[in-house]
């Protein structure tokens, strides 16, 4: 009876593979290099937002196509957030971790990125917006792409600001050619 079941749990596991239940999403988007001076990159972009409290939303962006999440924080922790990203503790916990890389591209006044987020298996969501200028975006609507059509659409406008910061961390990771 019991390897009964165990065959029966096997089978069930190799179906929802099959049937890509268990499968992280793909980006969509391609990597691209960034050769144009649309936004600045000399830092990160954050979105402020208060959920009870003020918090931060933060995102890295690299020439070489990819972004990073640099995750939320209450604005009073803010300082111990940026010390882990100039040290490198940031860093060396989420290099190994799908959650948070992706990529962007520009196209004039015009944004797009998206990543893996959620718990495994990870969802790949894009977020479009417009370039206000070098140092702000808004982003207009974010989307998941599930068998090439848009889902879990929200047209929530969230206005993202450049703030100066060095180092960032740093962008190399496994999960994105």
């Amino acid at each position: 009876m019991i390897v009964l079941k165990l065959i029966s749990l096997c089978l069930l596991f190799i179906s929802c593979a099959k049937l890509d239940i268990l499968q992280d999403d793909e980006l969509s988007l391609s990597r691209q290099n960034f050769t144009e001076n649309q936004l600045k990159l000399e830092g990160y972009y954050y979105f402020n937002y208060t959920n009870e409290e003020d918090y931060v939303r933060i995102y890295f962006f690299y020439k070489n196509g990819i972004i990073l999440s640099g995750g939320s924080s209450l604005l009073s922790e803010l300082p111990e957030l940026e010390k882990s990203y100039k040290d490198g503790t940031f860093y060396n916990h989420v290099k190994s971790i799908k959650f948070g890389w992706g990529v962007h591209q520009f196209d004039g006044s015009k944004i797009a990125f998206e990543g893996w987020y959620g718990e495994k298996p990870y969802r790949v969501y894009r977020h479009e917006g417009v370039i206000i200028n070098d140092t702000t975006f808004r982003t207009i609507q974010s989307y998941r792409i599930k068998n090439g059509k848009k889902t879990e659409a929200s047209s929530k406008s969230e206005t993202y600001h450049f703030k100066h910061f060095s180092p960032k961390p740093d962008s190399t990771n496994s999960f994105i050619e």
